[in-house]
């Protein structure tokens, strides 16, 4: 765990370099080490990062690690960095995560709408501010309307040009970046090898059109016939063209679409599928045993042969 002493200054930049978050870092698993970003913010040339990029890729935690260091810093704290510029910060807003307020009437979106209210009816000149997935909440065209809005609001207020870390998966915000000259685009970058994809949770210039979220579902152990079913959707998608960005496609184009997909016939669930010759080798294997008269040990060989199979 490296610390070093930050600067704090009277100006409006900060330059943290290979800045971490202290409390991801003290959490990893033997042998895994923790991948630092720099993060630059102003209020003359890079006052907005605009950061798209897979879930489980690391936005979150490049949003919650550069609040926590300023905090830190403003502290009198060493703060885990690399190096750290600092100017004086006067509130740190955040609108991250999902929750909802069912005693009171509220949706999810009410309860993000209202934070994000307070958030935009409040800013200064010296705010920094965290935005995580605003408008996802309600309908893909309602939700790029209201980022898009509230990016463009915090970029052209007349007093204050509040730094800003804004992660979306709304990839047609990347478009913000060439009309005004204080959005800058991000992304975590990824890498796919094979049918995998490899997060390396970068923070890098340039904005990212993949969510990889059939793939994140596959993660959390969704069953194998959804996401093989939803990866046939998806192509079927994209090759009419209605969902070129992997978002934000039109609802009715989809809807037309979706009418014109082959239903999936129902099929009996099983653990072994004829299409894969591996798993037909597999299923002769295990119907030729006869558990009753090997030996545990004999067991163990019998299953790492299998398992050499794979």
């Amino acid at each position: 765990f490296r610390s070093t002493r930050p600067e704090i200054n009277d100006g409006h930049r900060i330059h943290i370099q290979e800045g971490r978050h202290p409390v991801i870092e003290q959490h990893l698993d033997l042998g895994e080490t923790y991948v630092p970003n720099d993060v630059f913010l102003d209020n003359e040339e890079q006052q907005i990062l605009m950061i798209t990029g897979p879930n489980m890729a690391g936005k979150s935690a490049v949003l919650r690690q550069t609040a926590l260091i300023c905090l830190m810093a403003q502290m009198g704290c060493f703060v885990p960095a690399a190096k750290a510029q600092i100017g004086i910060i006067e509130q740190v807003f955040t609108r991250v995560g999902a929750t909802d307020n069912i005693s009171s009437g509220e949706s999810t979106f009410m309860v993000e709408m209202n934070e994000t209210a307070s958030i935009m009816n409040n800013i200064s000149d010296r705010s920094l501010i965290l935005l995580d997935e605003i408008g996802r909440g309600t309908s893909t065209y309602d939700g790029i309307s209201i980022a898009w809005s509230i990016a463009e609001f915090l970029h052209n207020h007349a007093s204050a040009q509040p730094k800003t870390l804004f992660a979306t998966h709304y990839h047609e915000l990347n478009e913000l970046a060439n009309k005004f000259p204080r959005i800058k685009n991000f992304n975590i970058a990824t890498k796919q090898v094979n049918n995998k994809v490899i997060f390396l949770r970068k923070l890098v210039p340039g904005g990212s059109n993949h969510s990889f979220g059939i793939y994140v579902a596959q993660l959390a152990g969704m069953p194998r016939a959804i996401v093989q079913r939803a990866n046939k959707i998806l192509q079927q998608l994209e090759q009419k063209s209605i969902v070129p960005q992997g978002e934000g496609a039109s609802s009715e184009a989809i809807r037309q679409s979706l009418q014109n997909l082959p239903a999936e016939q129902p099929v009996q669930l099983s653990i072994f599928e004829a299409s894969d010759p591996v798993a037909a080798q597999l299923k002769e294997a295990l119907e030729d045993l006869d558990l009753n008269s090997m030996t545990p040990i004999e067991c163990m060989l019998k299953l790492n042969e299998l398992k050499g199979l794979l």
